[in-house]
């Protein structure tokens, strides 16, 4: 049991990048609050759920995580905040949560736990406006910090329900991100991952294209920023002046995150996608011909509704013989309120998770492919706090996991280590 006069949170995080960012920015106010962060629940005066609902599964993660923190402490608070409760709240209430908020509430966290009300939602999907968020003061337990750039999205993709849970797309203002940039940057942090829910719409709302271009070229020429990565960024607004900013910079990773999600043209007419697999062979080319090291990773779904077997045997050769170097698969999960759950043709959920599990044992081929590429060469390494049979993990510029043997790393510390061995989870490194 806690301790009555300590007051303690656990803060448990599903889904996106961008929650990890939402935990962070609603810790720093509880820890300005008096709060102590806890890894154990069981010690927690207050345990957070901070919920995510992209895939059913999603979904049952997060009633389940709720069911855990009580089961820990019947004595804790529980409280669940994001995406889930936008789509539905009463479900969370259900699982036991005391308290139930959205996402334009984690802003605002104090105000929350101090109503009493058990469930206060005011409806993200109305959100139309960049809010600016609290400002996060430290990243426990990270050796990168998150900085949030952009929220919503104004896409309509059939299969899509984030629009409903974040609202339309918003952007952060230049200042205020570089501003942020160079706070973590102070604080000691290595790198900055700039995250969003679509980030190659940042700038959109303001009637500019090219807003995404500028903030890198900017944030790269910042003084004591040693890499900045960018998570994620739609085909569409991979422009070839894109490619060539972040191939060309010192600062920023050569490391790129793109949502393909087919590579068939006629799933992605059917998804709403707004490009074609030729789009999508020029960006791989045109980031090729800049440098030849990069790390591209795609997300792809598999059996959205009509996708026959060539369809996804398309897409799997594309990727294949591509030059990506991993793959993010999903199985398609109708979310209720989307456009796809009204398409025909749908696919028997063993048929989707087979055709999953090929595209990774893919992936696996494909990271093993570009690990041993990386033998002989110099990484730059970022060293984590996850630890494996004797050796201390991190990632490169590129993106590829490194391991290091324990007794010659510190967390928190970037260092240049020679890459001797690999398999298809890591690149196996020497201290320099």
């Amino acid at each position: 049991m806690p301790d009555a006069e300590v007051r303690r949170v656990h803060i448990t995080t599903l889904g996106c990048k961008l929650n990890q960012y939402d935990s962070e920015m609603m810790l720093t106010q509880l820890r300005a609050a008096g709060y102590e962060a806890t890894d154990d629940a069981a010690s927690a005066n207050l345990a957070i759920v901070n919920t995510c609902a992209v895939t059913e599964t999603a979904e049952k993660k997060g009633r389940a995580a709720i069911r855990t923190a009580l089961r820990a402490n019947t004595d804790a608070r529980v409280v669940a905040i994001g995406c889930q409760a936008e789509r539905a709240p009463h479900s969370l209430l259900r699982s036991g949560a005391h308290s139930v908020a959205g996402n334009l509430e984690k802003s605002a966290l104090l105000e929350i736990l101090g109503s009493g009300e058990s469930l206060q939602v005011a409806g993200a999907k109305h959100a139309k406006v960049w809010s600016e968020p609290q400002s996060v003061a430290g990243l426990s337990g990270r050796t990168r910090a998150f900085v949030k750039i952009q929220d919503g999205c104004s896409q309509t993709c059939t299969y899509c329900i984030v629009p409903r849970l974040r609202g339309q797309g918003r952007s952060r203002p230049i200042e205020s991100v570089i501003g942020e940039i160079e706070r973590v940057a102070e604080s000691g942090y290595h790198e900055v991952v700039l995250t969003g829910v679509a980030l190659g719409t940042y700038g959109f709302d303001w009637g500019t294209r090219d807003s995404l271009v500028e903030l890198l070229m900017r944030a790269s020429n910042l003084r004591g920023l040693k890499r900045l990565r960018v998570s994620s960024v739609e085909p569409w607004a991979v422009s070839d002046e894109l490619l060539a900013v972040i191939a060309e910079s010192d600062v920023i990773c050569e490391h790129l995150h793109v949502p393909f999600q087919s590579c068939s043209d006629p799933l992605l007419h059917r998804m709403n996608r707004r490009y074609k697999v030729s789009d999508l062979a020029r960006i791989l080319n045109t980031a090729q011909k800049l440098r030849s090291d990069w790390g591209i990773g795609v997300d792809i779904i598999t059996g959205f509704p009509g996708e026959t077997r060539e369809q996804f045997e398309e897409t799997a050769e594309f990727l294949r013989d591509s030059g990506v170097t991993y793959l993010h698969v999903f199985p398609f999960s109708a979310r209720p309120g989307t456009a796809a759950t009204r398409l025909p043709d749908v696919l028997p959920e063993h048929e989707c998770k087979e055709r999953a599990d090929e595209l990774r044992a893919l992936s696996a081929q494909l990271r093993r492919e570009f690990h041993a590429r990386l033998v002989g060469s110099v990484q730059e390494v970022i060293v984590e706090n996850r630890v494996r049979e004797g050796e201390m993990l991190g990632h490169s510029r590129n993106y590829a996991d490194i391991a290091i043997p324990v007794e010659r790393a510190r967390v928190g510390e970037l260092l240049h280590a020679r890459a001797v061995k690999f398999d298809s989870e890591f690149v196996y490194c020497q201290i320099q």
